[in-house]
C-alpha cells in the first residue's frame, strides 16, 4: 500500500533542511508538485530536486535576474518534469485556503519577511534583492 501525504505540507526551511526533509518524509520517493515561492536560485533548485519523475515545478517567485535551470536537479532533462510559472494544478483552491489561513490569524508568515520599506524607497529595495545582499527572503512595501 502506498503512502500518500497532503497537498499542503509545509517544511519549516529555518529548522531542517527542505531537500533532507522530504525525501525523509517521503522515504525518498520525493513529491509529484512542489511549490517554491521565495525566488531564489537556491530554492528553485531545490524544489526542483525533491520533484519525481513526471512531477511539476510550480514557481511563484519573482526572479531578479536571469534563471538557469539547473542540470543536475533538472535530471539534464530526464526526469520528464514540468516548470509552470503560475499556479501548479489545484493551486488556486490551495492559495485560496492559505489566504484564508493567513486572513485568520492562523499562520505567521513574518519570518518570510526579512526587510520592509517604504513605496518611496522602492528602488533601495529592488537593489537589494536583485543583489541579494544582507540575507533577504522577501521584501514588504507599505506605503
Amino acid at each position: 500500500m502506498s503512502h500518500m501525504l497532503g497537498a499542503d505540507f509545509v517544511v519549516d526551511f529555518k529548522n531542517a533542511d527542505p531537500v533532507e526533509e522530504i525525501m525523509r518524509i517521503t522515504d525518498g520517493r520525493g513529491v509529484d508538485v512542489a511549490i517554491e515561492a521565495l525566488g531564489t536560485h537556491t530554492t528553485f533548485e531545490a524544489a526542483l530536486g525533491v520533484l519525481r519523475p513526471g512531477g511539476t515545478l510550480s514557481s511563484l517567485g519573482v526572479y531578479s535576474t536571469n534563471l538557469r535551470i539547473p542540470l543536475a536537479a533538472f535530471a539534464a532533462g530526464l526526469g520528464d518534469h514540468k516548470i509552470v510559472t503560475a499556479l501548479c494544478p489545484g493551486g488556486r483552491e490551495r492559495m485560496r485556503r492559505l489566504m484564508d489561513v493567513i486572513a485568520s490569524g492562523r499562520i505567521d508568515l513574518t519570518p518570510l519577511v526579512t526587510h520592509r520599506y517604504k513605496l518611496n524607497d522602492i528602488e533601495s529595495a529592488h537593489e537589494l534583492f536583485s543583489n541579494q545582499r544582507d540575507r533577504v527572503l522577501k521584501i514588504a512595501i507599505t506605503p
